[in-house]
């Protein structure tokens, strides 16, 4: 086709959780439809954040400085993941308001989340510079949530130094 996932299901078997998801089609939890939650900035947000495998010293640095940075700036709410796919579909079902992650691993992580967010009536934005979101091979970056809570947070993380691209 065009690149673009058109299908996403995720399953979260501690929950009994499925997320399902067809472009066009909308984002459901098992059954229920989802949407992506209204906060409008960092403000009132809920904010989950996954920092990864890496361990380079500038990397954890900028990660460190990353969380710093949306706390002073009045941060609702922080937490911390190891799962993209659980992550994005939380972001879909509204349960938090916004998922970063600058670094991670390839497609496989967020392919099927952003079907599901964006059928929630969310959006993703490349992490490190806000533009769309194009899935590609390779670490990535990535913002999802609501438009306005991902260009506020983006905003307020500054462009990474370390890059992935």
């Amino acid at each position: 086709m065009d690149g673009v996932p058109k299908v996403g299901v995720i399953y979260i078997p501690s929950s009994n959780s499925l997320y399902e998801a067809i472009d066009g089609c909308g984002a459901y939890l098992n059954g229920a439809k989802l949407s992506v939650d209204s906060a409008s900035g960092v403000g009132d947000a809920l904010l989950v954040n996954n920092i990864g495998h890496h361990r380079e010293n500038d990397f954890v640095d900028e990660s460190a400085e990353r969380i710093r940075k949306w706390l002073r700036a009045g941060l609702r709410g922080y937490r911390s993941s190891g799962s993209a796919a659980i992550n994005m579909a939380h972001v879909a079902s509204g349960i938090v308001s916004c998922y970063y992650e600058h670094g991670f691993g390839g497609p496989w992580d967020v392919a099927a989340g952003l079907v599901l967010v964006h059928e929630a009536g969310g959006v993703a934005k490349t992490a490190s510079d806000g533009s769309d979101f194009i899935l590609s091979f390779g670490r990535g970056s990535i913002c999802t949530g609501n438009a306005k809570v991902v260009d506020d947070v983006i905003r307020v993380a500054g462009k990474p130094k370390v890059d992935f691209a």
